[in-house]
């Protein structure tokens, strides 16, 4: 279990989404986009709408890094592959609403594959390297110590990086990595899972991450639902902004989701409501 109240936000006057209005799209301050130069983005798997969307705010003044093992173009048309068997053997034994999900998860990677190849372009200053988010650098991982030493060549500005991290449970042992290099952040925005088994693990991580950022804002994943017998959501998207960036620390009284800014996940499901004490 975990107290909410951990992550109660700061009252932020200019919010903005970046990217879609459905899982993908994450919320943060219009500054921290503005400070931005380089944005490290680990996982993307089949979305990265995030990362479009910030380029163009930008005005493709900007230098993405995407990370994710699990996501190149052949890992992509795969995955396709699977699904259009699933679809032809769902097909043969009449279950007609499997096979159209299957057939869209189909054209969904293939589309995916496509896209990919199309936005990531090192002559576009947006790189794609097939790798985890790891504690040491080998064919599967990446540290963060590599990135920002030998990927980056050293050569940051202060507040200049902002991270998106989307990496299904290694956030907690991933984040601590990040703490020689907070002055050159200006933000990040996480996806917490797990929060059932893995609140202490949450709360530890905020701990380590409050002497230099304070929470934006935070929006529960519909995807996950409650923790059984609470109002506690399992998924947590929280954004968090240096304290730099920051004069006033007075506490929202925003009601979360906050109306035209925040979107469920799962569209068609309801969103859920947030209350802090």
């Amino acid at each position: 279990m975990y107290n909410l109240n951990k992550v109660h936000p700061l009252q932020i006057d200019d919010l903005v989404r970046v990217g879609k209005n459905a899982d993908g799209g994450y919320i943060l301050s219009n500054q921290q986009i503005e400070k931005t130069e380089i944005l490290l983005s680990f996982g993307i798997y089949n979305e990265w709408s995030f990362e479009q969307d910030f380029y163009k705010k930008k005005n493709e003044k900007l230098t993405i890094y995407a990370f994710d093992y699990s996501a190149t173009p052949l890992k992509l048309v795969y995955r396709a592959l699977k699904h259009l068997d699933a679809f032809v053997r769902y097909c043969v034994t009449g279950r007609i609403s499997l096979s159209t999900s299957s057939l869209k998860r189909t054209i969904c990677c293939l589309q995916a594959s496509m896209s990919l190849k199309r936005f990531f372009r090192k002559d576009k200053n947006r790189f794609f390297i097939p790798k985890f988010l790891g504690p040491a650098d080998d064919n599967l991982f990446c540290s963060i110590s590599s990135i920002f030493d030998k990927l980056l060549n050293g050569d940051v500005k202060n507040l200049s990086v902002f991270i998106k991290m989307d990496i299904e449970k290694w956030e907690y042992c991933t984040l601590p990595q990040f703490v020689p290099f907070f002055n050159k952040i200006n933000g990040l925005v996480v996806e917490f899972h797990n929060l059932d088994i893995a609140g202490k693990n949450f709360e530890n991580i905020i701990d380590i991450l409050s002497p230099y950022f304070d929470i934006a804002h935070v929006h529960a994943n519909n995807a996950g639902g409650l923790i059984y017998g609470t109002n506690l959501p399992m998924l947590l998207e929280v954004t968090f902004i240096n304290k730099d960036l920051l004069i006033s620390r007075d506490n929202s009284k925003q009601n979360y989701p906050i109306k035209d800014i925040d979107f469920p996940n799962i569209a068609g499901k309801p969103d859920i409501p947030l209350s802090f004490g």
